[in-house]
């Protein structure tokens, strides 16, 4: 193993903590390694007039870096995985990552628009087709504020240039990948940094966390990329010894898709695949350069059962499969707006659309998630700013909210008797008169929106144990997989839909 090891990485703020944090990787696992740091500018950090949309300038935040782990033998590179080229070379590769962080981007919107109802035109900071396409076809239910045409202006630069530019400049909007704010919050916090245009940015925007089903990011987004030269088998080692092995497979998928649309900078394609419960999720939207629109959310893992597969239940033995039998409980709702109205420096956790009945009052000091898209929607239309949604993946998912909320608190609103979890709950209403079909029992697969819709059925209907069962991928999954116990089967599916897709009709 070499005594001595180069980290060569891009001159940015953002660059040098990632390197900081593969050495920091390097340094756990093999602590006799002395480590030195370099940093340079790449020819798209000093041609600021290049357009990285276009195919031909692809590599450009790399390619200079790549020539010196070609050239000095002890060294490797650190990247953001999502710059280095798709297509291959033959003397350089990435041979290993860090866990991922969050994929997802984030939006920044000027706070003046949360008083205004309706501009001739909303201007957004990016430079990137995948971004321009996404945004044109998805934000205009999710923000309160109604727009003639949606305009963008290209803007480079690092991290603190770009935000500055949004800062000072014409634009309504700015949008930068969560992970590279994550990072710089916590270098920030590290180094007692309490001003900086990242937290002027989201002290004094609105800001969302765009969701992954509607805006899947670009293929290796918020991974860290390591690169080394090809014949440097003993450095080839070293990486691999710290790889996280399920960021690597995931951003290998991603990038062996993206390979078949051409890759790069230039697409209008966003594309995630993660894990969640043991099931591969992937995302794709976007318009390939032959004008195909590309948009799909669906699981990727052979477990589920898929339409058409043998293993699948008729409609007729399926629960629920309508509306009328969705709606199994009837409402009582209760008024907490006083209460809620108190609520500050909190995360609140917006479950149903049910819970805004009231249309509760909220502090410009708290943060709003919503459960699920749909919820999202319904949110805007009555005039509320959401700050993002965990996406029908389960509260836990608010914990990727951390560093750039502050949060001192996490208030779920939702039905009484949700209890069992880590938030305070505000219960609006209350589930009543439980009714199931005549034939209920009888049903071979049941999809459950909530680990209490079970629990209800389960005491009335105890045989119903040995079903086959289904629901969301969040905390439902979670609960009811610990009452059926290992002698049931429960399957999580990205949504209700999704599961009725999985039936015979």
């Amino acid at each position: 193993m070499k005594k001595s090891v180069n980290i060569i990485s891009r001159s940015s703020t953002l660059a040098k903590i990632q390197a900081q944090m593969v050495g920091s990787a390097i340094s756990k696992k093999h602590p006799q390694i002395s480590l030195n740091y370099i940093s340079t500018k790449t020819s798209g950090d000093i041609n600021q007039n290049l357009d990285i949309s276009n195919s031909s300038t692809m590599g450009v935040f790399t390619s200079d870096i790549s020539n010196q782990v070609i050239n000095e033998k002890d060294s490797i590179a650190v990247h953001s995985w999502k710059d280095f080229p798709i297509e291959e070379n033959n003397k350089t590769n990435i041979y290993g990552t860090l866990k991922r962080a969050d994929m997802r981007d984030m939006l920044f919107l000027k706070s003046e628009l949360k008083n205004t109802k309706y501009i001739d035109e909303l201007i957004i900071m990016t430079s990137s087709p995948r971004r321009r396409y996404a945004l044109e076809n998805n934000l205009t239910d999710l923000i309160p504020v109604s727009f003639g045409k949606m305009s963008f202006i290209d803007v480079r630069g690092n991290i603190d240039t770009r935000l500055n530019k949004f800062i000072k400049g014409k634009a309504n909007g700015i949008v930068i990948a969560k992970a590279a704010v994550d990072r710089i919050l916590e270098y920030e916090k590290s180094k007692k940094i309490t001003t900086s245009p990242t937290q002027t940015c989201l002290k004094k925007s609105k800001w969302m966390v765009l969701p992954l089903s509607l805006f899947p990011s670009s293929p290796a987004q918020g991974a860290i990329g390591i690169e080394v030269a090809n014949n440097n088998s003993s450095l080839i080692d070293l990486v691999h010894s710290i790889n996280e092995k399920e960021t690597f497979d995931n951003v290998a998928n991603e990038r062996k898709i993206m390979s078949r649309y051409g890759g790069g900078c230039s697409q209008k394609i966003g594309l995630s695949i993660w894990e969640k419960n043991n099931v591969k999720i992937k995302s794709i939207n976007g318009l390939t350069e032959n004008d195909e629109v590309l948009e799909d959310f669906n699981t990727i893992n052979p477990r589920l059962i898929e339409p058409g597969s043998s293993r699948a239940t008729n409609r007729t033995n399926a629960f629920p499969v309508s509306k009328s039998e969705k709606n199994i409980f009837s409402k009582k709702h209760f008024n907490k707006n006083t209460q809620i109205s108190k609520i500050q420096d909190s995360i609140i956790y917006i479950t149903k659309k049910t819970v805004l009945k009231n249309k509760p009052d909220f502090s410009h000091s708290c943060t709003l998630i919503t459960s699920g898209i749909k919820t999202w929607r319904e949110s805007v239309k009555k005039g509320y700013w959401i700050n993002g949604t965990t996406d029908s993946m389960g509260q836990s998912e608010l914990d990727h909210l951390k560093l750039i909320t502050k949060a001192k608190d996490v208030i779920k609103l939702s039905f009484k008797r949700n209890r069992g979890d880590k938030t305070d709950t505000i219960d609006l209403y209350e589930l009543k008169e439980p009714k199931f079909p005549t034939d209920f029992e009888k049903r071979e697969e049941y999809f459950w929106m909530s680990s209490y819709a079970f629990s209800v059925a389960l005491e009335l209907y105890p045989a119903i144990i040995k079903k086959r069962h289904a629901c969301g991928m969040g905390n439902t999954y979670t609960k009811i997989k610990k009452l059926i116990g290992k002698d049931s089967e429960i399957t999580p599916y990205l949504s209700y839909e999704h599961w009725l897709k999985s039936l015979k009709d």
